[in-house]
């Protein structure tokens, strides 16, 4: 068996990606389900058609919260596990990472709905997550292998 040591501040990593990140999901979700009904499209349908966006402005609003969305859920799941990971070794540094990584998806998420840019460009606003994330990344790699070198 082996034991996992987590330092006494792990309730504050766990907090930011077991809790605040799936919470942003679910923001996610009803931004986007909300905006569908107004943009007219039907289940199982993901997307308005480019004609139903050009009658519609609704529904490239739509196209647009369901595209954060699914740009939400690619990046999710690794920042959570990255954030877990990290916080082993530097449990404030995750969780700072982690917060950023937040606020930068909030802003992703307002920019891409409700800037009215063209194309989504409003998600710019907030596309410096990746900074956050490659950090998460880095630090997870970083204490693995200090942990692998003194085994």
């Amino acid at each position: 068996m082996v034991a996992i040591p987590v330092p006494d501040n792990y309730g504050a990593v766990i907090a930011v990606a077991l809790g605040a990140i799936p919470v942003l999901g679910f923001i996610h979700g009803g931004v986007t389900t909300g905006l569908r009904k107004e943009a007219k499209v039907p289940y199982p349908h993901s997307y308005a058609t480019i004609e139903q966006c050009k009658s519609n402005a609704k529904a490239e609003q739509f196209n647009c919260a369901q595209r954060a969305h699914s740009n939400f859920l690619e990046n999710a799941s690794q920042t959570m596990l990255f954030t877990l990971v990290a916080g082993l070794k530097y449990p404030e540094l995750a969780t700072g990472l982690g917060a950023v990584w937040l606020a930068a998806r909030v802003l992703f998420l307002y920019g891409y709905v409700y800037s009215g840019k063209a194309q989504g460009k409003g998600r710019m606003l907030g596309g410096w997550f990746w900074l956050a994330q490659g950090a998460l990344w880095g630090l997870s790699v970083f204490g693995v292998g200090k942990s692998l070198l003194s085994l």
